[in-house]
Formats: structure tokens, sequence, C-alpha cells
């Protein structure tokens, strides 16, 4: 998998990730790990980031711009696009009354899911109490997904860990 930049720490790719992604919020998706892999493919973009969370509002780590796309990035493509779905006080009432019935979960979310999602610029102008973010996808790990995903997620978490040792040496000593 070639990429369009080499690594960069992740203050400087996860704001053009943003800036992208409030230019165009329209057609992106999210694959995230428990571990702080995180991919995110956008419409005419895809990224893939090793984070590593200083506090509950702040993070380090790496990042890089991926330029082919692969069968991972194509499959996340075909999945439905991450964002702001307007919730009325019926929508949550169904979701609270489906808690005990699986079937009607499903189908309760997945009629949200199918909404058309609304732009962080327009919530302003939208009559509703609650906005739905979502979805984000989990899995244990991104190593056993693709070949080239796993070799740009070890040099990614060497970058992660080398740059949370530069940045924080009191801390790093008790992580890695």
């Amino acid at each position: 998998m070639r990429t369009l930049t080499g690594i960069e720490p992740a203050d400087k790719i996860v704001p053009r990730i943003l800036k992208q992604y409030l230019d165009t919020p329209r057609g992106w998706r999210v694959l995230t790990t428990p571990r702080g892999e995180i991919i995110v493919v956008g419409p005419d973009s895809a990224f893939q980031l090793q984070l590593i969370p200083l506090s509950p509002y702040e993070f380090t780590g790496a990042g890089i711009e991926l330029s082919d796309t692969n069968s991972i990035v194509e499959g996340l493509r075909e999945s439905p696009e991450y964002g702001l779905r307007p919730l009325d006080e019926r929508d949550v009432q169904k979701l609270v009354e489906s808690m005990s019935d699986p079937v009607a979960a499903q189908s309760n979310l997945e009629s949200i899911i199918k909404r058309t999602p609304v732009s962080p610029h327009d919530t302003s102008t939208v009559d509703v109490d609650l906005l739905l973010s979502g979805p984000i996808f989990t899995r244990p790990n991104l190593t056993d997904m693709h070949a080239d995903i796993k070799n740009v997620q070890r040099s990614l978490e060497k970058s992660a860990h080398d740059l949370f040792r530069k940045r924080f040496p009191e801390r790093a000593g008790m992580f890695f």
C-alpha cells in the first residue's frame, strides 16, 4: 500500500482530517480498536492512525494518509456513513422500549442509521433536541485485517511510542 504522506504526528494529521470532514461531511466511515488504532475513510481520502490517550480530552500519536485503496477501505466505503442524525422524542422512546426486544432494536436502529446525516455546520438549524453520532465500527485490532494495514500499523505504533517518549519522558516509562 502506498501512502500520500509520510508518518505525521497526530497533532498535524487530525486537524487536517477534521477540516476535510467539516468541508465535506458526507461519505465518512470510521473504524477503531480499543488499542487506539483508527482507520478514517473519507469520500476522497483515507487515513490510518495510532492514538495514545493522555487524558479523556487529549491524545498524542501518529498517522498517515493512505493513497491506494484496498479491500478494507473499499469495504468500509460500503458501510453506513458516519454522521450526526437528528432524533425526536419518538425515536428515543422507541430505542428505550426496544432495549428488551433485539428484533425491534435492530429495526429501530436501522431506520435511524439509514437517515441522511446532518452536517455539523447545520446542527444549529435543525429543530431537534438530540443528535445520534456514528456509527463508529470497532474490532479487537487492525493487524489481522490485511497485510498492508498490519505493516502500516506497526510503523505507526512505533512512531506513536517514540513521539510519546520524546514528549513525555517521565510518563513513558510507566507505559512502554
